[in-house]
């Protein structure tokens, strides 16, 4: 792989990711403190509306990146052009059908939540955007394959960046320029969706002018081959509705507004954490699958393996600063909701990332190799157990919010344990043993960050914002020497500074 496009993709997307945490950051406690928990919670519920409908879409839509990657780099363009056409007019058609969709969502609004009647028109106009910005966003996708196939996601970040820019500006506008309205965020996403569609449609030209849109290469054998492998990537969309996008659903209509509120700013954190430790491994896919393509399974499976070991270091650290900061954070963020409820709930929140970031790049294996039967069939399972068990906790125990945002994090260990690096390893014919190895060293790894974060936070109380980046900026520093000398080997370590001087000195 170029490393300096390594380099640039993770960088990149890291500072894209960063951006939207700035927003998340600032204005989740002042809605909070100006219109109330209850308000922003309708905010990541509207967000899971969105998350709702996409899975009826990503049969279609998940799977062409692969399709379009796949026969570029073998030389069919013709082929590559059927399924990016093919695509783009089926991501419109299902656009369209959703749009009416949502209009009777919107219209039937009061009957499907519960809805504080003092922000009852904000909330709903709130919906209209959120869901405005869904078909926006849904109609441009295919626009983002270009980056893709050409392994280029650091232009997509760019875009990514100048995005949520603006997204920044016209939040601060509107929040401190007039009265707060919960409805912002939905005017925000809409302008961000809109900026990517249009700058994303501008950089496919440049990337791959070669790849055209005509209806004259629509395919019904591709749709058909796209529908017969992104079903599954739907269903696995299902299932992870059942196992985290359900929850602030059920705790509004069981537990009620002021129940949700709390645990949508208790999940604001951890998830945007989520988001940011993603980015290493999203930008290991495009190579990955590039290797697949050309049939090179030496190189490939050694760098899935390199991965591995270079995603923990990176991905371990936040996880564990986290679990060490987290009640000071909460304390410092939001000082008018925090408590150990809040910080109970984050912190079971995040407990999957404990195992999760040690298999991240497993994850695509089942992409890149068209094997997402069993993935599917697994993760189902883990959803459609973990509203069961949640539903029956809630009626006949007293643990609350604690089940919701509990026992999915605690059946998704099991799964990322013990189900993926088998079926992965299974995937690519390998041994388990060969995958186990760095999954145990990172879960080792993982012990010493939490315990060398705990230590400094105990030397260096987080008693304000400065103390809590005095104590990050440690956690960093420590985490990345126990990483490389504890995770890699001295020929790892020549890999992985190799790439940061090649770019240093050219």
């Amino acid at each position: 792989m170029k490393k300096k496009q390594l380099i640039l993709n993770i960088g990149a997307n890291f500072i894209s990711v960063i951006v939207s945490l700035v927003i998340s950051f600032f204005v989740t406690p002042y809605i909070v403190v100006n219109l109330g928990k209850e308000a922003y919670a309708f905010v990541p519920i509207s967000n899971n509306f969105v998350l709702y409908m996409s899975v009826l879409t990503l049969a279609l839509t998940s799977m062409a990146g692969r399709f379009v990657t796949l026969r570029i780099h073998k030389g069919d363009l013709n082929g590559a052009n059927r399924y990016y056409s093919t695509s783009f007019f089926a991501n419109l058609s299902i656009a369209m059908f959703w749009a009416a969709i949502c209009i009777l969502v919107v219209m039937s609004l009061d009957k499907l939540l519960n809805i504080p009647a003092g922000i009852f028109a904000d909330v709903k106009l709130l919906f209209i955007f959120m869901f405005a910005s869904f078909i926006v966003n849904l109609s441009t996708a295919t626009f983002y394959l270009a980056a893709y196939a050409s392994n280029r996601l650091d232009i997509n970040s760019l875009i990514n960046i100048f995005g949520s820019l603006a997204r920044i500006v016209i939040i601060f506008v509107l929040f401190f320029f007039f009265k707060p309205k919960v409805y912002y965020i939905g005017v925000s996403v809409l302008a961000y969706m809109l900026i990517l569609g249009s700058m994303n449609w501008m950089s496919s030209k440049k990337l791959m002018p070669q790849l055209k849109i005509s209806l004259s290469y629509v395919d019904i054998t591709a749709i058909k081959e796209l529908l017969g492998s992104g079903i599954w990537n739907s269903f696995i969309q299902l299932s992870n509705v059942l196992l985290t996008g359900l929850d602030l659903l059920i705790a509004n209509i069981i537990l009620g507004s002021s129940a949700a509120g709390l645990l949508a700013v208790a999940k604001t954190a951890p998830m945007a954490l989520q988001a940011l430790i993603s980015v290493v491994p999203n930008a290991f896919s495009p190579y990955l699958t590039i290797l697949y393509a050309k049939e090179n399974r030496d190189q490939f499976i050694k760098e899935l393996l390199y991965t591995l070991k270079f995603t923990s270091i990176l991905t371990g650290i936040p996880i564990a600063a986290y679990i060490a900061l987290s009640n000071s954070f909460f304390n410092l963020w939001v000082p008018t909701t925090a408590g150990s409820e809040l910080t109970m709930l984050s912190t079971l929140t995040m407990i999957s990332s404990v195992a999760a970031f040690s298999i991240m790049p497993l994850f695509h294996i089942f992409t890149i190799t068209n094997r997402l039967k069993w993935p599917s069939i697994a993760i189902f399972i883990t959803g459609l157990s973990n509203i069961l068990i949640v539903l029956v906790l809630i009626r006949y125990t007293n643990f609350g919010l604690y089940a919701i945002a509990g026992v999915s994090s605690i059946l998704e260990i099991f799964r990322c344990l013990v189900f993926v690096p088998l079926y992965s390893a299974h995937c690519i014919n390998i041994k388990p043993s060969l995958i186990y190895r760095p999954i145990l060293k990172a879960l080792t790894f993982m012990f010493l960050l939490v315990i060398s974060s705990l230590g400094i936070v105990f030397l260096i109380p987080a008693s304000s914002w400065i103390f809590l980046l005095i104590d990050g900026s440690c956690m960093i520093v420590v985490g990345l020497l126990i990483g490389i000398l504890f995770m890699i080997n001295r020929i790892e370590r020549r890999k992985l500074f190799a790439p940061i001087l090649q770019y240093f000195t050219k």
